[in-house]
């Protein structure tokens, strides 16, 4: 049996085990891949809320980075949470050098109730130097708008506008996901060569949707780290996560909003 390939995420640790690197791992896991990581952040938080957080420091996310890179041929890598300045810059300087293959970057700038984690200079960073180097960009509808710097809305053709905006600034694709829509149905809008292509899924009645955005982007990483063209991993990353929610649709795995099942049908999805 031929060895797995490997994926790298960077991204911040959630102590619930729903979001963050833990969903990222799970989802690589679930997909054959080898799963490697940089810590961004440390997080206290369960299903109910979000009680503190905490940088890791530049250096040492330097030399986690540095460690995976030097010893493991990573086909693919995306991030989550940065969280400070000092480690926006260095996964953005990484991206420039051509260190990070194949990048997706899932710009985790709202938390869970749609407050922003960052002040505007931070956000123009993310946009102006980041997005530019990844080949795959995940913002929620909320986080697009931000990123723009214009009022949060539902309206598709906003979000629509937004998305063609956003890849005009160097993303092969923009995939705005709408699950924070207020809408009866789910649906994805994506950007790619100057056209709009909606997804549309069916909307599970469930609290328990914790990572699903953390989950889409780590699992379009595992479809390009096993060698799946970027359409086709787009594709099966929206089943996987569909998938997954409806599988966790009645768990209660803590009182509040619960993960998703990763694992559940983890036979089914290996690409080798």
């Amino acid at each position: 049996m031929s060895e797995p390939p490997v994926a790298l995420t960077i991204a911040g640790s959630d102590s619930g085990g729903g979001s963050g690197l833990q969903a990222d791992l799970r989802t690589f896991a679930a997909h054959s891949v080898h799963g490697v990581c940089a810590v961004t952040a440390v997080s206290a938080q369960n299903t109910e809320e979000f009680r503190s957080v905490l940088a890791v420091p530049k250096k040492e996310l330097k030399s986690q980075i540095e460690a995976v890179l030097d010893d493991f041929d990573v086909k693919a890598t995306k991030t989550g949470l940065l969280l400070s300045e000092e480690n926006i810059q260095l996964v953005t300087q990484a991206a420039e050098e051509g260190a990070l293959p194949q990048l997706v970057v899932d710009p985790v700038i709202v938390d869970r109730h749609g407050d922003l984690l960052y002040p505007p200079d931070l956000i123009q960073i993310i946009r102006q130097e980041l997005i530019s180097r990844a080949l795959v960009i995940t913002p929620n509808h909320l986080e697009a708008m931000h990123l723009l710097g214009v009022e949060p809305t539902d309206d598709i053709d906003k979000i629509s506008e937004a998305a063609l905006e956003l890849a005009a600034m160097g993303p092969e694709v923009v995939l705005v996901t709408g699950g924070r829509r207020n809408t009866n149905s789910m649906i994805d809008v994506m950007a790619h060569r100057g056209e709009i292509i909606e997804i549309e899924s069916e909307r599970y009645k469930t609290k328990n949707v914790r990572g699903t955005g953390d989950t889409l982007s780590a699992a379009i990483v595992a479809s390009l780290a096993g060698g799946q063209p970027l359409a086709q991993s787009i594709k099966n990353a929206h089943k996987f996560t569909a998938d997954a929610v409806r599988r966790a649709a009645e768990w209660k795995l803590g009182s509040g909003q619960g993960p998703i099942d990763h694992l559940g049908l983890r036979d089914d999805v290996r690409l080798d």
